[in-house]
């Protein structure tokens, strides 16, 4: 491996350096993997958390307009639904589904309820 002189040959450096190139982009590309990764399971766990929003909305229609405010913790994180707009004689409830994973993420989206059967009318963002 070594020369008369004590110096490393070069096509042995070279094969020494090559090797430690493909080692890291190896690693790049496996953080880049990663958090591609990271970010999906984020995502599904936000879907799940609005999922449980919606479904609480509908199941307790009667009784939003009397809140401002619910709450509801699960492991993926925190639904929080907040009154918007309560109108009686159409029959119609608006209410802001706010979510925020444990991961850090959060979104919110605007929902329209039928007053009476808590079926959804409007699911959109609230951009």
């Amino acid at each position: 491996m070594k020369s008369e002189e004590g110096f490393i040959y070069p096509h042995v450096l070279a094969a020494i350096l090559f090797f430690l190139l493909i080692l890291g982009t190896i690693t790049i590309g496996l953080q880049k993997e990663l958090r591609s990764a990271e970010l999906t399971i984020s995502f599904y766990k936000k879907q799940q958390l609005f999922r449980v929003g919606v479904s609480e909305a509908a199941s307790k229609v009667e009784r939003i307009c009397e809140k401002q405010k619910t709450h509801i913790d699960t492991e993926e994180g925190r639904v929080t639904l907040k009154l918007m707009k309560c109108d009686r004689k159409k029959k119609l409830v608006l209410v802001l589904v706010n979510v925020k994973t444990k991961d850090g993420l959060s979104d919110d989206r605007e929902l329209m309820l039928d007053g009476q059967t808590g079926e959804i009318m409007r699911w959109a963002n609230s951009d």
